[in-house]
């Protein structure tokens, strides 16, 4: 397991910028630019993107291309200013960007975190477990399934072997049959499953854990009196934007509002 020590750390997941997310990307952008790079006095040491940073991320070679799209030239920009800083940035696959590699992550100088870590307070020994959260919803056998065959060697090289323009609307058809696949299932199977979620974090002694991809933002308390907290998700619903993120300090866990 990987632990990371720090001072101060701004913790997000669940943007899903893609080609339809001008607004959304706009929002974004501020909100980073706010959280990271206007606070003079307190500005964070680390910036953690925990999964679902884009929609779909079908390849690095993306950046390769003649004209790369605006979102990905625009976050790449933001996050190279980030860097430049002084703030470090550290990038996790969620279950969307899970193609996300190191020339991603060599552009904006950042690291690509594995998919789970361990955030740890240099002053007051306070120790968050982080991760995406999809691994906990072992409830949905479906997602489960289709997480191993996209996280195996065979199929990433296979995909990644199509042109780019086959590999989006593979990926739009993925979500697409997602989407589908969701509508018929129970809530609470696409929630996290308490007992796994309890079990990783005895196993890794810690007693708060902070995720996202349940798209349910909040802080709860589990039945052994540990707590988890969900990161807020991004969306654009009837024209009202929802956001944010997390600052992580000497003092604990502020919500940091779009």
């Amino acid at each position: 397991m990987n632990t990371f020590y720090f001072e101060s750390a701004v913790v997000c997941s669940d943007i899903h910028l893609g080609k339809n997310s001008d607004e959304l990307s706009r929002a974004f952008i501020y909100w980073l630019k706010e959280s990271c790079l206007e606070r003079i006095k307190s500005k964070p040491e680390w910036l953690l993107i925990l999964g679902d940073l884009f929609d779909a991320w079908v390849g690095d070679d993306i950046l390769e291309t003649d004209i790369p799209p605006d979102y990905v030239i625009t976050i790449v920009t933001v996050l190279k200013q980030i860097s430049f800083s002084g703030t470090k940035i550290g990038i996790m696959h969620g279950n969307r960007d899970f193609l996300i590699g190191e020339k991603f992550c060599k552009a904006v100088d950042a690291e690509l975190l594995p998919e789970e870590i361990l955030l740890s307070h240099n002053e007051t020994n306070s120790t968050y477990l982080l991760m995406h959260g999809d691994q906990l919803c072992t409830d949905d056998v479906e997602h489960q399934l289709f997480r191993k065959l996209v996280q195996s060697t065979d199929w990433k090289r296979e995909f990644l072997k199509k042109n780019i323009t086959n590999r989006f609307s593979l990926a739009t058809k993925m979500r697409e049959e997602s989407y589908r696949a969701k509508s018929k299932k129970r809530q609470e199977i696409m929630d996290i499953n308490v007992s796994e979620t309890e079990k990783r974090m005895t196993s890794f002694d810690v007693n708060i854990i902070i995720h996202g991809h349940t798209h349910k933002p909040g802080s709860y308390n589990l039945p052994s009196g540990k707590k988890r907290v969900v990161l807020p998700d991004w969306r654009l619903v009837q024209g009202k934007l929802s956001g944010g993120g997390l600052l992580l300090n000497s003092s604990g866990i502020h919500q940091l509002s779009l």
